[in-house]
C-alpha cells in the first residue's frame, strides 16, 4: 500500500490535525506541530511554494495533486502527491483545509464530493467526519449549533470531548466492534452526549466507517439526530399519564367501594337491581385495570421499570394472580392437578408484584377467551423458571402470534371483550426487565399457548 496521510490547517494555515500516518512516516509527534504554520514542515526555499497551493485551493481552482516536498523530523526530505481541500461552512466562509499527502496521485477523497458536501452543509442533523484515527476533520452547522461548540473549537479533537458519564467503556466497546466488523461497518443507537458547558444532549448516533475502493478504512462518519426535544415530549407524556391514572382512581375507588358495599348490606335487592350494580362493579374494575395497563406501558416506554428482586413464594404470586379469575366458571389446571392453594412449590428470584402481574394479565387474557379450561404448567430449567399458560379457546392465526405482543394490537376477538391491546406487551416489558423472554404457540382452531421464562 502507497504511503499515504492526511493534515488539516485552521483558515490561518496552522496545524490543527495529524494523522498517525503522518507520525509514522515524518516521525513527528502531533503535538510537536499542532499550532504551528505549516511552513515548519517546509524544506528550506519552499515555505512560499507551499503557500501559493493554499491560496490556490482557497479560491476553488481545481489542481490536480503536486509532488511536493515535507521535512521530517531527522531533517530528510520526504515527497509527497499533495492535494489541498478547502472547507467551508454553510455561508461559504473558509474554516479550514484538508491536506492529503500521499505516494501517488489518488482520487479525490469520497468525503470531499461535490454532493455529499452539498448534504454534509445543508443537513439539519450534527454531521462529523473524521481521519481513521478519530480526529476530527470536518463538522456541519447542525453539529455547532446542537453542540454549542465554534468550529476551531473541535476541529483536530477527538469526538470523545462529546463523551459523558452515560456511556459505559462495553457500550464504546461493542459500538467498534460493530464499525470494524468487515460485515457490518456502521453502529446505530441512542447515547447521550456532552455540549460545550455540561449540557446533557440525547442524541440517535450513527457511526459509519467510509472506505476505499480496495476496501480500506479511510474516514468516520458521525450523524446525530437531536433527540432533545422528543425526550422532553415523553416525559411531559408520562406526567400527563401518571396525573390522569391518579385522577382516574380516586373516583374509581369510590364507585367500587360503594357497588361492594350496596351488594353486602342491601341483600333483599330484586336481581335484576343486584346485576346492574355488578356491571357498575365489573366495569369499573375494568376501567382501574386499564388506567394501571396505560400507566405500566408509560413507564416501560420511558425505560423506568425499576425491579425490586428478592425470593418470592410461587404459591403467593399464583394465588394473587388467579384470585380474581376464580368466579369465572372455568376450570383451572395447575402441572395437570386443579387449582388449590399450594399447588405450587418452592421460589424464584423476581419482582413478585411484576411477576404476579404479568401472570394475571396472560391469565386474563386466557379466561377471556377459553371454552371451559385453562392450564398453567410451570417448571425449572437450567435457564431458570418456565411459566406455560394454555387455554382450550378458538385459537389465534400465526399471522395475529407475530403481532400479539405489539402494543395496542388486538385480534378480532379481542376487540369484541374489550380492554386497550397493552396487557401482553406490558408482559413482554416485565419479562424482559428480568433478562427473560416470552413467546406463543398459536394453535389456530385448538387453544394457544403463552409461555415466558424468568432466569435464574
Amino acid at each position: 500500500m502507497a504511503k499515504e496521510g492526511t493534515l488539516s490547517l485552521d483558515g490561518q494555515g496552522k496545524i490543527i490535525r495529524f494523522s498517525h500516518s503522518l507520525e509514522e512516516m515524518l516521525g513527528f509527534g502531533s503535538d510537536e506541530l499542532i499550532g504551528k504554520d505549516l511552513a515548519a514542515l517546509a524544506p528550506d526555499g519552499t515555505g512560499e511554494e507551499l503557500s501559493a497551493l493554499l491560496k490556490l485551493a482557497e479560491s476553488d481552482t481545481p489542481a490536480a495533486p503536486k509532488k511536493t516536498g515535507f521535512l521530517g523530523k531527522d531533517g530528510s526530505v520526504h515527497e509527497f502527491y499533495l492535494s489541498v481541500h478547502p472547507l467551508r461552512d454553510r455561508g461559504g466562509s473558509l474554516t479550514s483545509y484538508m491536506l492529503n499527502l500521499s505516494g501517488r496521485k489518488t482520487a479525490m477523497p469520497a468525503i470531499l464530493n461535490e454532493e455529499f458536501r452539498r448534504i454534509f452543509k445543508f443537513s439539519n442533523d450534527a454531521v462529523a467526519i473524521t481521519d481513521r484515527d478519530g480526529s476530527i476533520i470536518d463538522v456541519n452547522q447542525a453539529f455547532l449549533d446542537t453542540y454549542g461548540y465554534a468550529s476551531h473549537e473541535v476541529l483536530g479533537k477527538n469526538p470523545r470531548v462529546l463523551k459523558s458519564s452515560h456511556s459505559s467503556a462495553k457500550l464504546y466497546e461493542k459500538m467498534w466492534q460493530d464499525i470494524l466488523d468487515p460485515e457490518k461497518g456502521y453502529w446505530r443507537g441512542e447515547i447521550i452526549n456532552v455540549a460545550k458547558g455540561g449540557r446533557e444532549v440525547p442524541v440517535l448516533l450513527s457511526i459509519n466507517a467510509i472506505k476505499d475502493s480496495k476496501g480500506e478504512i479511510r474516514n468516520f462518519l458521525g450523524i446525530a439526530f437531536n433527540m432533545t426535544r422528543e425526550k422532553e415530549l415523553d416525559k411531559l407524556r408520562k406526567m400527563y399519564i401518571d396525573y390522569v391514572v391518579h385522577d382516574i382512581r380516586g373516583p374509581l375507588t369510590s364507585i367500587t367501594v360503594n357497588s361492594e358495599l350496596l351488594l353486602m348490606q342491601l341483600s333483599d335487592l330484586p336481581e335484576k337491581t343486584k346485576k346492574k350494580i355488578e356491571v357498575i362493579l365489573a366495569s369499573a374494575q375494568k376501567v382501574n385495570t386499564m388506567a394501571s395497563d396505560m400507566l405500566e406501558y408509560s413507564r416501560a416506554q420511558s425505560g423506568s421499570i425499576k425491579l425490586r428482586k428478592e425470593k418470592v413464594a410461587l404459591s403467593k404470586v399464583l394465588k394473587d394472580a388467579f384470585e380474581p379469575f376464580e368466579s369465572a366458571g372455568k376450570s383451572f389446571l395447575v402441572n395437570g392437578m386443579p387449582y388449590h392453594e399450594g399447588a405450587l412449590h418452592g421460589e424464584v428470584s423476581a419482582d413478585g408484584e411484576k411477576l404476579q402481574r404479568a401472570l394475571y394479565n396472560i391469565f386474563s387474557n386466557a379466561f377471556k377467551h377459553a371454552a371451559t379450561m385453562v392450564s398453567l404448567k410451570v417448571e425449572r430449567t437450567g435457564a431458570g423458571c418456565v411459566f406455560t399458560v394454555s387455554d382450550d379457546g378458538r385459537g389465534i392465526s400465526a399471522e395475529e402470534a407475530d403481532r400479539i405482543f405489539d402494543a395496542f394490537y388486538q385480534t378480532e376477538d379481542g376487540i369484541k371483550t374489550g380492554g386497550a391491546g397493552l396487557g401482553l406487551n406490558i408482559v413482554k416489558c416485565f419479562v424482559e426487565a428480568h433478562g427473560g423472554h416470552v413467546w406463543v404457540e398459536p394453535g389456530k382452531g385448538s387453544g394457544v399457548t403463552f409461555g415466558f421464562l424468568i432466569p435464574g
